[in-house]
């Protein structure tokens, strides 16, 4: 932090930031004052599976303002909003690709590979480059983690497959005895 002395015709500018879980415009909070490097956002995502499976997916976002782009950090009026209605529209468009049991056994994988923008042919681009995650070029934003904090499923089929994660062990069991 440094103290900077305005001009006479220079004010703060407020923005506004979205709280709550999921992200919404209903509770903002309003500063005029952006944190540039390791902002925690936190989100709840409701996603459907190829199979029609209601999931919701809890999650916990890294991000930082890239010292490069600081003429367009304020470009996006509610950064918070924006970061996470993207991600929720890309995430819905993956997870519905796939199966509740496919997504199930690799959702942590199937999360940080869209959040993240990773992919087989990026890995050798991102290399080359700065870091890895998915960049707003829109205002100089850096998703640079991701934390999967949990994954529900409908409580009913949530029992069919941990009942068949159960009899696959014993038959697995079995085989080996």
């Amino acid at each position: 932090p440094t103290t900077r002395l305005l001009n006479y015709d220079e004010t703060l500018e407020s923005m506004s930031l979205s709280t709550g879980r999921p992200k919404t415009t209903d509770n903002l909070l309003h500063t005029a004052y952006l944190r540039v490097e390791n902002n925690k956002i936190s989100d709840l995502i409701n996603v459907q599976t190829k199979d029609y499976v209601d999931v919701q997916i809890k999650v916990s976002y890294c991000v930082d303002f890239l010292e490069s782009h600081k003429d367009k950090w304020f470009n996006v009026e509610n950064y918070i909003k924006y970061l996470c209605d993207r991600e929720r529209s890309l995430l819905k468009r993956e997870v519905k690709k796939h199966t509740i049991q496919e997504f199930y056994a690799n959702s942590t994988d199937i999360v940080r590979k869209v959040v993240l923008n990773l992919s087989e042919g990026k890995k050798k681009e991102q290399a080359e480059s700065q870091r890895e995650g998915r960049f707003f070029a829109e205002n100089g934003m850096l998703v640079h983690d991701v934390e999967v904090l949990s994954v529900m499923v409908e409580r009913s089929v949530a029992n069919i497959i941990n009942e068949h994660q159960e009899e696959m062990i014993r038959k697995n069991l079995e085989l080996t005895d």
